[in-house]
């Protein structure tokens, strides 16, 4: 609250509709106010993380779990029609992981 009180200065900029978009993206992720995102990247260094290898492990565990659960249910014949779309969902996971795995390198 002290912060906020002393902060009587107001800066106006002009950004493109796509600068916008991208800066409300990344505030919105990193679940701040538009100020203290802004504040963040002028006043510091550090470089907010959107990816953390946890969660990436987390999204490859949950991947496993649906692989052993579709291998149990496919002896079962009980969902034939939903083992296509399982399978797929699997698909989607393995290249989710893949993609977070590369941002990861790259931060």
């Amino acid at each position: 609250m002290k912060d906020k009180a002393l902060r009587k200065k107001q800066i106006i900029i002009r950004i493109t509709e796509d600068e916008y978009q991208q800066m409300k993206n990344a505030y919105e992720t990193l679940h701040m106010s538009q100020s203290d995102y802004i504040r963040l990247k002028i006043f510091t260094d550090a470089q907010p993380k959107f990816l953390d290898q946890r969660n990436i492990h987390a999204v490859r565990v949950l991947g496993i779990m649906l692989t052993k659960i579709l291998e149990k249910l496919k002896d079962t014949r009980l969902i034939l029609n939903e083992l296509e779309e399982i399978e797929q969902l699997i698909t989607e996971i393995k290249m989710t992981i893949r993609k977070l795995n590369d941002r990861l390198d790259k931060v």
